[in-house]
């Protein structure tokens, strides 16, 4: 049995104890599930918390959602808000349950792109030899970015000051904060043939600090 599946049917069977529990449950995990896409297109910083609220960021990096979408959390969100706040009939609470379910496939069917640790703590340099010392301020991290269908776009490395462990999937953030960059730099890569040995690769021409977070921990 998928996750998914598991998922769905735990929902269900706790409908039958408490369907504001149930529906709650399933709330958390629709603004999980949009935290998640949200990450991918680089939008996650600027979503409140109000599910209806993700539509229009997603629509901003997607494009045009389907109206069935559209309709059918409009359904979930206003069904929930009267199950949870006021006395409902257990019909209305099923109902809501069922549109909850069915937005929350919906958005994990949402094709996108997805960014993957390769390497972590990089050395960079300003300087084209790698001289030394290498940046004692920043680091460099590998990402390998994927398309929607699963195949590998390339890899580029970025700076961060965070940590951060291969093969995680992370979130396309970038520090707004004090929108701090830096200058051309370059790194030492293993030659694929002989990791003992190294060649020198651009990193990056300017960029800001890449901040993105574990999508399993957003």
């Amino acid at each position: 049995m998928s996750v998914a599946v598991n998922f769905e049917q735990q929902i269900v069977e706790e409908a039958a104890a408490s369907p504001i529990v149930a529906i709650m449950r399933l709330t958390l995990e629709i603004d999980r599930e949009l935290r998640k896409l949200l990450g991918a297109s680089g939008r996650l910083a600027d979503y409140q918390g109000e599910i209806p609220d993700a539509l229009i960021l997603l629509e901003s990096s997607y494009g045009p959602l389907p109206h069935e979408v559209k309709d059918v959390l409009t359904q979930f969100w206003s069904l929930r808000n009267h199950v949870v706040h006021s006395n409902v009939s257990e019909h209305l609470a099923l109902r809501a349950l069922d549109y909850g379910l069915r937005i929350l496939r919906m958005v994990k069917s949402i094709p996108r792109y997805s960014y993957v640790v390769v390497r972590d703590n990089i050395p960079v340099y300003d300087n084209a030899d790698c001289r030394p010392p290498a940046r004692s301020d920043v680091r460099g991290v590998m990402l390998e970015t994927y398309s929607p269908e699963g195949k590998s776009q390339g890899r580029q490395v970025f700076p961060s000051t965070k940590s951060y462990s291969p093969g995680e999937s992370v979130s396309w953030e970038w520090n707004r904060q004090n929108e701090r960059s830096w200058g051309p730099s370059w790194y030492q890569e293993p030659e694929p043939s002989d990791p003992s040995k190294t060649k020198i690769a651009s990193a990056w021409g300017e960029s800001l600090e890449f901040v993105g977070r574990n999508l399993e921990e957003i």
